[in-house]
């Protein structure tokens, strides 16, 4: 994304100074002031929801370390640095935040951002307060152009920052034994902004990663939901097509399988019109004849049924003839358990014949004949 719209933010040292900041849009700079009044002095209500911000903090409170290790490959020298860093910071580690730069050049040094976890997190929550959520943190000294030597010099905010070749420190700390006779060159305030408002779209280094990125909320697409409505919609209207062709074709197939059906039992039963009817009359000639399933059906639930009153009968074996009669064997006990049952097919109306055995261990037996 480009600094088409943008607003950078310098956070002063002192808590009760005013910040410095510069409203950026389409990459030139196009209103400044101080104070967090900066919506009243753009004549805006909001800050447009595409616009990218940018926070620069108080130069002394972010150290910049300098590490070469031009015997490592690239990735594993940037995390050499930043360990070396934290393991050499005056807090312990897990207090500390460093993040490394993404320079590629291994016969380069890379420069280490070294700051307090508490100063990230009040950063943060500062500008929380004032409506702002950051897409980037980028230290101060390096808005200011890399010296060949010596040291460059601007004012970044309203802080005096000097950037060495490998070193940073405010003009407060830019005593004779640190500087001693290196040159010194002033950079002018217009240089800054413009390196300033590059930074927008290539910070030098970005504070804002790791426990501290930005929370990038997804937005829903409108027209690509739009679109997988239309496509769900019309794959739903498919099925629904296919499930009626489905029933339709299974409802010609059913009444194609029901008309043949009728014309061959009309071949047995003339005078049926329909198939329920044709299968009734079917039904009531096989229990004339002793067949059908009517003609098996019953007789084996009245048997069933007589054997509910007599506990002591089992039922050994069971079959049909082709006639339609139907056999069984029952065993009891007793001879009178098994009376109980022929006594109870009878009432029922059914024609029974018995012939009475013995099994070798003891129990009675009687084989059985009912029919309608």
């Amino acid at each position: 994304m480009s600094a088409r719209d943008a607003l950078i933010v310098f956070l002063p040292e002192a808590q009760d100074a005013p910040p410095y900041w510069m409203r950026v849009i389409d990459g030139a700079l196009v209103q400044s002031g101080e104070g967090a009044n900066w919506l009243a002095a753009c004549g805006i209500a909001a800050l447009p929801v595409e616009a990218r911000v940018m926070l620069v903090p108080p130069a002394a409170l972010v150290a910049l370390h300098w590490a070469l290790h031009p015997d490592l490959p690239v990735r594993q020298a940037r995390a050499a640095a930043r360990l070396a860093v934290l393991a050499d910071g005056i807090l312990p580690a897990d207090q500390l935040f460093a993040v490394t730069d993404v320079q590629d050049d291994p016969a380069r040094p890379h420069i280490v951002a070294l700051a307090a976890r508490a100063d990230m997190q009040h950063w943060l929550l500062w500008a929380q307060h004032h409506g702002l959520d950051p897409d980037m943190i980028v230290p101060a000294p390096l808005l200011l152009p890399e010296p060949e030597a010596g040291f460059s010099r601007g004012l970044i905010g309203e802080m005096t920052v000097l950037r060495g070749t490998d070193m940073a420190l405010t003009g407060d700390l830019a005593l004779p034994a640190l500087i001693g006779d290196a040159p010194v060159v002033d950079v002018p305030r217009g240089v800054i902004e413009g390196r300033a408002i590059a930074a927008i779209d290539a910070p030098p280094i970005d504070l804002r990663q790791g426990d501290f990125a930005k929370r990038v909320r997804r937005q829903l697409d409108q027209r690509v939901l739009k679109r997988a409505a239309v496509w769900s919609g019309l794959i739903l209207l498919a099925a629904l097509l296919i499930a009626l062709v489905g029933i339709v074709k299974s409802h010609r197939e059913a009444s194609r399988l029901d008309a043949e059906s009728l014309a061959l039992a009309q071949q047995v039963v003339p005078g049926a019109s329909d198939a329920a009817q044709a299968l009734g009359a079917m039904e009531q000639q096989l229990a004339a004849r002793g067949a059908g399933g009517r003609a098996f059906t019953a007789p084996v639930a009245a048997l069933m049924a007589a054997m509910q009153d007599a506990p002591g009968v089992a039922l050994t074996s069971l079959s049909r003839d082709p006639d339609g009669m139907l056999r069984a064997t029952l065993a009891a006990a007793k001879a009178d358990d098994i009376n109980i049952v022929l006594l109870a097919l009878q009432a029922a109306g059914f024609t029974i014949t018995a012939t009475p055995a013995q099994e070798p261990g003891g129990r009675t037996l009687a084989e059985i004949t009912v029919r309608s």
